[in-house]
């Protein structure tokens, strides 16, 4: 008898077929007094497991003005398991106007290894005032 091809029981299932999973992260905050930076919001990818990074989003607001204006600002980053770090995506304002925002959103297809870690955080040098801030991630978690 002759074979032709791999037979499906032992066929590796596409990654969408690996025990799924949606993940979600992020945060937000109102009236947010003016800090260092701070992670606000974390996800890393366990053993065993990969991710698919979909879609992120970053929003900063002015609520009440500062007396002097820094840069507030919220950050979402990768930090590969093997070292370093990514900036991905940024909001981030430079005026002090009552109001005045920032929205940044990505629509995205980035593959995070065991290991790798998805992380948020806010900043705000100015002195005085308060800021809005959120931030959202979506992923789907799957078998490695």
């Amino acid at each position: 008898m002759v074979r032709v091809g791999t037979p499906s029981a032992v066929a590796r299932p596409a990654w969408h077929d690996r025990n799924p999973a949606s993940t979600v992260s992020g945060w937000g905050g109102s009236g947010v007094a003016p800090h260092s930076v701070t992670t606000r919001a974390s996800y890393t990818v366990p053993s065993g497991k990969k991710a698919l990074l979909e879609f992120l989003k970053a929003w900063v607001r002015r609520t009440a003005a500062a007396t002097t204006a820094g840069n507030p600002k919220t950050t979402w980053y990768v930090y590969p398991a093997g070292g370093g770090t990514v900036d991905l995506l940024r909001a981030e304002i430079f005026t002090n106007g009552v109001g005045d925002k920032d929205i940044t959103y990505a629509f995205a297809a980035l593959v995070l290894c065991t290991g790798d870690e998805l992380r948020q955080t806010s900043s705000d040098d100015s002195t005085a005032g308060t800021m809005d801030y959120w931030g959202a991630a979506k992923l789907t978690q799957f078998d490695a």
